[in-house]
């Protein structure tokens, strides 16, 4: 090749290269402004998060790959061609409670498009359908105003049986336009028995997850040719949205418990930590483990709840209380008894606090 010719290949090369970078820029620029389902139907690239408990992290499956959104990203792909990129802010046991300040720690994920909500199985266990539906509408709220452009899809899960909580997921997801998906529909109508589409007829198996993906594709679909708005951010339905959560890590009594980097830890019966906070709402960060004890929680010395740490893995949590708690000042008691968990086979009761999670107006 003569050096004229080497010249004029280096040119046309380099000038495909600027093209072909333009192009893709222009693209990633142009895709910002495309809903989720625009992108889906162009069989472009999208980004999606994941909310929720242990339905929502695909607990129950036999591997990974029959997890329900392992199912939805091949489904997609198989549909338009459009791939997905997964974020996850899950964890088995949560509560709303729990995933909203789960969402307020966890790091800013980039451009996301689409958002799973999963709770309710768990919430039915810790409080009832007024206290729900408050911690609901907050979490979607939260997940609004972290990522505006976004659309959610919520997620009734296949156990819930109590009505009232599939209600205001409902009701609730009607009034910021989120796209509901009551999963106990596609589980009835497939003839199966729970214990051929579950492990333990509350987490799906494979089987179960599959429904769960399909039935995803399919709202997607429609929503394509409806050519459906996404959730949008309207006034509150429930009062007090202005409320956000924060730590308190200052103790105001405390008997028996020894700080071990900055984590209360008492390993016997009678032990005490005493803290003093403001507010309607109040919740506990501890550190459940296979070796996690009981504690007896009083507010103001009236008992309200006693909580287990116990876990499968050691895991930080945030913990529900309470809420709906009188205006003022307030005193919690986390009092350590001798009784463990009947999950527990350690033969050890450790209660590890590390702080309480109270809620202030961030209007005020």
């Amino acid at each position: 090749m003569t050096p004229r010719a080497k010249k004029i290949f280096s040119i046309i090369l380099l000038t495909a290269a600027v093209i072909t970078f333009l192009a893709i820029k222009s693209e990633h620029y142009l895709s910002r402004n495309l809903t989720v389902y625009e992108k889906i139907e162009a069989g472009s690239k999208f980004n999606y998060l994941i909310i929720g408990d242990s339905i929502g992290r695909g607990a129950g499956a036999e591997n990974k790959d029959l997890r329900w959104y392992n199912q939805l990203e091949v489904l997609i792909k198989d549909f338009s061609g459009s791939r997905a990129r997964r974020n996850m802010v899950v964890q088995s046991g949560a509560t709303t409670f729990e995933g909203i300040y789960k969402l307020e720690k966890a790091p800013k994920f980039r451009d996301i498009d689409l958002i799973f909500i999963v709770f309710g199985e768990n919430d039915r266990k810790y409080m009832d359908s007024e206290q729900f539906t408050f911690f609901y509408e907050k979490l979607i709220r939260n997940a609004k105003e972290h990522y505006p452009g976004a659309e959610i899809i919520t997620i009734i899960e296949s156990p819930l049986k109590q009505e009232k909580f599939a209600d205001a997921i409902n009701r609730v997801s009607v009034h910021y336009g989120a796209k509901p998906l009551d999963m106990r529909i596609p589980f009835k109508q497939s003839g199966m028995l729970t214990e051929q589409l579950t492990t333990d007829t509350v987490h799906p198996n494979g089987k179960g997850y599959q429904l769960y993906a399909a039935s995803i594709l399919e709202l997607i679909q429609n929503n394509i040719k409806t050519d459906t708005e996404i959730a949008s951010l309207p006034k509150p339905l429930t009062m007090n949205q202005s409320l956000t959560l924060y730590e308190i890590k200052n103790l105001s009594r405390s008997q028996g418990f020894v700080i071990e980097n900055g984590i209360n830890i008492s390993k016997k019966p009678g032990d005490y930590l005493e803290y003093e906070f403001e507010g309607p709402i109040l919740g506990v960060k501890a550190i459940r483990s296979q070796d996690g004890g009981m504690v007896r929680v009083l507010i103001d010395g009236e008992y309200v709840t006693t909580l287990s740490t116990w876990w499968p893995f050691t895991r930080e949590r945030y913990l529900y209380i309470a809420s709906g708690l009188e205006k003022g000042r307030h005193t919690v008691r986390f009092e350590t008894i001798g009784t463990i968990s009947t999950n527990n086979t350690s033969e050890k009761s450790n209660v590890q606090i590390s702080s309480i999670i109270a809620a202030k107006d961030e209007q005020k």
